[in-house]
């Protein structure tokens, strides 16, 4: 059956910004292979988590299409029981997995012991999230089952330690996406460049606070509203909430390193003006000296604005060979 109204709808709000997190990860996916390929780990996880997402997307527009968020409606559950629980799973793993990729992300920008222990402890954290939270949805029930019919001898968490382990995930989810939010900001006021780059660069990659706005509306509406009122209206609102989560934590991730050619763009329509007296390399130059990769990624920069400055102003001689000499070994070695 086909659902009817508002019901069929819930999920529009999810899907546009699915739509738009599947452009920009495009985006970045180019940036990085052109005209230099320097993909990473943290790219191949975000192509992951954006696979992940998009495979939940699916199985909940199946949910809604069986009858899901119609108040009164019961769907067949041996159709709709694993649906859920396959739900429930991919969610777990695309989260996590986003947050695995940002993670990664930022250990290119500083080499500091400090930084990476915080940054692979993050990592680890995720990836025990991931584990614990596949495990909660598979042996919730045993058998799997009993989660969606009546099974004899089943033998299931009870409500409240499930409750629980929900709050102490929730709670682990916002502080990761607390801290994955702010720890660029520890080395963004320090850079010598300008007042608009700098609010550019803390937008970017600061926007994960988004998710953790929302992953706190989330754990609101299972304290406040798990239990009472239609269940089927709970089901909408914890759903656009799941995938607004889900869709905006990889829209964020994958904004970050268009900051040059998004800065560009700018620039074209006249938003931004450029700074005849300022540096034409990356806000990457500035970054602590301890940085292995500062200095390959900073000639990476100046070798893109050249040729940006020489479609504008004619091929110079002899420019076309210097282009192919701007990738080192140490340069290739790290991706960037």
């Amino acid at each position: 059956m086909t659902t009817k109204g508002s019901d069929a709808n819930a999920l529009a709000p999810v899907g546009t910004f699915l739509g738009i997190a599947c452009i920009t990860t495009g985006l970045r996916i180019c940036w990085r292979l052109w005209p230099v390929k320097r993909i990473g780990a943290d790219d191949y996880t975000l192509l992951a988590a954006l696979v992940l997402t998009i495979a939940w997307y699916g199985v909940d527009v199946a949910m809604y299409h069986l009858g899901r968020g119609i108040q009164g409606f019961v769907p067949d559950p041996w159709t709709m029981g694993p649906l859920v629980v396959a739900d429930g799973v991919l969610w777990v793993w695309a989260l996590n997995v986003t947050r695995i990729s940002v993670a990664l992300l930022l250990l290119r920008l500083k080499d500091s012991m400090p930084w990476r222990v915080t940054l692979w402890a993050i990592v680890c954290v995720q990836a025990c999230m991931l584990v614990v939270g596949t495990t909660m949805h598979l042996v919730m029930c045993r058998p799997i089952s009993a989660r969606w019919a009546p099974t004899p001898d089943a033998k299931c968490i009870p409500a409240p330690s499930f409750m629980t382990y929900g709050y102490i995930y929730s709670g682990f989810t916002i502080a990761s996406d607390f801290i994955l939010s702010l720890l660029p900001v520890t080395f963004i006021r320090t850079l010598r460049r300008s007042l608009h780059e700098k609010v550019l660069i803390a937008c970017l990659m600061g926007a994960g606070m988004a998710a953790t706005g929302i992953a706190i509306a989330r754990l609101f509406l299972i304290m406040g509203f798990l239990g009472k009122g239609p269940t089927a209206m709970i089901n909408i609102k914890q759903d656009i909430l799941w995938g607004m989560e889900l869709t905006i934590g990889v829209l964020t991730a994958s904004i970050p390193p268009l900051k040059a050619p998004m800065q560009q763009l700018l620039l074209s329509w006249g938003v931004l003006r450029s700074n005849p007296g300022g540096s034409d390399v990356s806000f990457v130059e500035s970054l602590p000296n301890e940085s292995r990769i500062a200095r390959p990624m900073a000639q990476w920069n100046s070798a893109v604005h050249d040729r940006a400055s020489e479609s504008q102003e004619g091929l110079r001689d002899g420019h076309a060979a210097k282009l192919g000499e701007v990738a080192p070994a140490e340069f290739r070695k790290h991706g960037l």
